[in-house]
This record gives structure tokens, sequence and C-alpha cells, in this order.
């Protein structure tokens, strides 16, 4: 099985407001699920070094929650593995914080939207009739004039929203959606992955 690494939120938990390392367990068992060891990265930047020195990683996933704005060791560490997967062709996916994340990398823009909290809805794939139907979680999205320019829009939402791009080498994909909240595996999710993963 592959290893993918996989970034973490930051959270201060309890009476001692304890910074701690946090993910949805859906999220690493669906990775196992459909095929992968996912292994969670610390967020303290010199085992992030180490581990991608040490481990043969086939794929890097920056994982939702959180402001992708905030200037903190979260967003230090996934910039990194960005310009890791770049330099070294190593595949990435980020889901939807990680999505907007890579987004301004890139130079790109992130905005506040309505109606994506919560909801499900459909997504269209661009030059194409396809259709698909999406959970959504995100106040904040990528409308079509502040994706970066070098990045490439898969699918979209009604209201204009990017809900699917990559790069154009198709090493690095973002999706706005959580495959791993689906109560079943979707095929269409799994083959969006698997693809990237290959």
């Amino acid at each position: 099985m592959k290893i993918v690494l996989v970034t973490q939120r930051i959270e201060k938990i309890g009476k001692y407001l304890e910074d701690r390392n946090n993910l949805d367990s859906r999220l690493t068992n669906y990775l196992n699920r459909i095929g992968y060891i996912p292994i969670l990265v610390p967020n303290n930047f010199s085992l992030m070094l180490k581990l991608i020195k040490n481990l043969k990683i086939k794929g890097i996933l920056l994982s939702g929650g959180g402001d992708p704005k905030k200037k903190d060791i979260r967003s230090k560490i996934e910039r990194h593995l960005v310009k890791y997967s770049i330099n070294t062709n190593t595949p990435l996916i980020g889901i939807c914080r990680g999505a907007q994340a890579i987004n301004l990398y890139f130079k790109g823009k992130i905005v506040k939207i309505n109606n994506h909290v919560k909801v499900k809805h459909f997504i269209f794939f661009k030059n194409t009739k396809k259709k698909y139907k999406v959970n959504s979680f995100h106040d904040y999205g990528i409308k079509k004039k502040s994706l970066s320019k070098k990045l490439k829009e898969i699918a979209s939402s009604k209201d204009g929203c990017i809900e699917l791009f990559s790069t154009n080498n198709n090493k690095i994909l973002g999706m706005m959606w959580h495959p791993e909240r689906e109560s079943k595996i979707k095929y269409t999710d799994k083959k969006i992955i698997k693809k990237i993963f290959s």
C-alpha cells in the first residue's frame, strides 16, 4: 500500500488550552479503505522534514478545517509540502481548506460565499455535460476570477464557485468537498483521488 502524508489542524483543547494536532478520523479511515496508508504530519517543521526524508511517500494530502490565510506552523508546513510536491513531482491533493491553501500558494484568492455550508449541490464539469452531486462545508470559496492563473478549472458549481481544479501537469489537485464525510465510498470520488495518487 502507498504512503500518503496527511496534514492536521491545530486546536487549543481543554482547561489548559493545550495545542493539539487534530484530524477527523473519517479521513484516515477513508484513505485506508481506498488503498493507502495515511501518515499524519505533526505540526512541527523539523519532524515534517524527517518524514519526507525517511519515508517513501507516494502522495500528500492537505486536510480540511481552519483558516488557510492564518500565518501559523500548519500553513508553513503546507506551503513547504506544496513546494516539495512541485520539486519532486509528488502527487498532492487538497480537500476544502487544503484546496484553498493550494490556490493561495499559487497567488490566487479566496472569497466569502453563501449557501455552501452543510448542504449538497451539483457541480458541473467544464466542457462536458457531466454533473455530480457533492457535499459542501465551507463559507469561503474560489470564484472563477479568483482562481490562480497557474491552475485550471475542472468543475464548478452553479453559482460560479470552483469545486475541482488542478495544475497543468495534473500532479496537484484541489477539491472543495469532503469525500470522507459520505456514508459510503462514492465511485467518482475514489476515481478522482486514485487518478492523482496512481
